[in-house]
C-alpha cells in the first residue's frame, strides 16, 4: 500500500510592521514624566488653556481697571497668589488683545504658570536683579510691578530684533526701572561676576508645555533630539546665571517644557559644578492661597530614563498642563 504524501503547506504569514505616530511617541514619553495614565496625559494636551491677564499697575491703579472691565462684561476670576491677576472666563485670548484697554496697555495676557517665576523669586524694591533671558518682557514687567519700579533690573537677551522688541513693550507699560542689556553668556560673566541680589533665568526651552495637540502641526518643532541640544545650551545658561549671583543671594531656573533632560538634569549639572549651589523649598506652593493651584504640581523627579538627579531635586516642581495651567518647571536656588 503506498503511502500518501502528505504536502506539509506553510502558511505565508505577512509580516506587520507597527508604525508609531510622532503623537504617540510625545503622549508616552509625557505620561512617563507626569506619570500619569497615558490615556488622561493624551486629554491634558487636548484641552484649551483659559485666558488670564495681570493688571498693569504701573500705568493705572488697578482698582479702576477692574471696574472698567467689569463695565465690559469681563468674567473675572481673582487669582489669590498673583497680584493684580485674574482668570477671563468668557473671552479668549484673540478676543481680549482686540480690546481698546489691552491697546492701551492696562493689562498684560500672561498664563498663570509663567507668572510663577518672578512670584518664586520674591524681587524687593532695594534689589538689583538680571532677568537674564528676558525677551519678550513678560516676565520683566512683572518684576517691576512686584518692585514698584524701584531698585534695579537688568533684562538681558543675546538676540537684537527681540531686545528690540522688548524695549518697547517695557516703554509701553510703563517699566522706569530697568535698563535694557544685548550680551552672550561670556559678557555677562565677564561684565556682572557676584553682582546681583537675585536672577531670573526663564531659559530657551522646546516649549512641550506650551503644546496643544488640537492645533494644527503641533509637534513639527519637536523631537527628543532637540531637548537634549537645548540642555546643552542650558547648563551653559544656568552656570552664567549662578556666577553672576551674589554669595547669599537666590535664583529662579524655569522653563516651559517637561523634558528632564532640561530640567532635573540642567539643576543637577548646577549643583555638580557649583558646591556653593543649594536647592530651597518653594514656600508658594505650601500657601493657603495657592491650595486650589497645587493639584497641578508635582516633585522634581529623582530619577529618569536611567539617569539619577541630585538628593534635593524633589524641592523642584513641575507644573502639569491642562486647561488652568501650561507646562512648566521651576527651581529656586541660594549661593551660599
Amino acid at each position: 500500500m503506498k503511502k500518501k504524501k502528505i504536502k506539509n503547506k506553510k502558511k505565508n504569514f505577512k509580516k506587520t510592521k507597527k508604525y508609531y505616530y510622532k503623537t504617540d511617541i510625545f503622549i508616552s514619553r509625557m505620561a512617563s514624566i507626569l506619570k500619569i495614565p497615558h490615556k488622561k496625559t493624551k486629554e491634558l494636551f487636548y484641552q484649551r488653556i483659559v485666558s488670564v491677564i495681570r493688571l498693569n499697575d504701573l500705568l493705572d491703579d488697578p482698582q479702576k481697571i477692574f471696574k472698567v472691565l467689569e463695565e465690559k462684561n469681563l468674567d473675572l476670576k481673582e487669582v489669590p497668589w498673583s497680584k493684580h491677576t485674574y482668570i477671563v472666563k468668557n473671552k479668549d485670548k484673540s478676543e481680549l488683545s482686540k480690546m481698546q484697554e489691552y491697546a492701551k496697555s492696562l493689562f498684560y495676557i500672561q498664563n498663570l504658570s509663567s507668572q510663577l517665576p518672578p512670584i518664586i523669586l520674591n524681587p524687593s524694591p532695594e534689589d538689583t536683579i538680571l532677568d537674564m533671558c528676558a525677551a519678550p518682557g513678560s516676565k520683566t514687567t512683572q518684576l517691576a510691578s512686584l518692585m514698584n519700579n524701584k531698585g534695579l533690573i537688568i533684562a538681558n537677551d543675546d538676540n537684537y530684533k527681540r531686545v528690540h522688541k522688548m524695549s518697547k513693550v517695557l516703554e509701553k507699560f510703563g517699566v522706569k526701572n530697568t535698563q535694557i542689556n544685548f550680551a552672550g553668556v561670556e559678557e555677562l560673566d565677564a561684565q556682572f561676576e557676584n553682582y546681583f541680589d537675585k536672577v531670573l533665568l526663564d531659559a530657551p526651552c522646546s516649549g512641550e508645555g506650551m503644546i496643544y495637540l488640537g492645533a494644527p502641526k503641533p509637534l513639527r518643532f519637536w523631537s527628543i533630539k532637540r531637548t537634549k541640544e537645548m540642555s546643552k545650551i542650558q547648563k551653559e545658561l544656568i552656570k552664567s546665571a549662578f556666577r553672576c549671583l551674589k554669595p547669599g543671594g537666590e535664583m529662579v531656573y524655569a522653563t516651559c517644557t517637561l523634558s528632564p533632560n532640561e530640567n532635573e538634569s540642567v539643576v543637577t549639572h548646577l549643583m555638580h559644578e557649583f558646591k556653593q549651589a543649594q536647592l530651597e523649598e518653594i514656600e508658594l506652593i505650601k500657601q493657603d492661597s495657592f491650595k486650589e493651584y497645587k493639584p497641578f504640581v508635582k516633585r522634581g523627579l529623582k530619577e529618569w530614563n536611567e539617569e539619577f538627579f541630585h538628593p534635593d531635586i524633589d524641592k523642584t516642581m513641575r507644573i502639569i498642563p491642562g486647561k488652568t495651567m501650561m507646562g512648566f518647571y521651576i527651581a529656586l536656588i541660594k549661593k551660599v
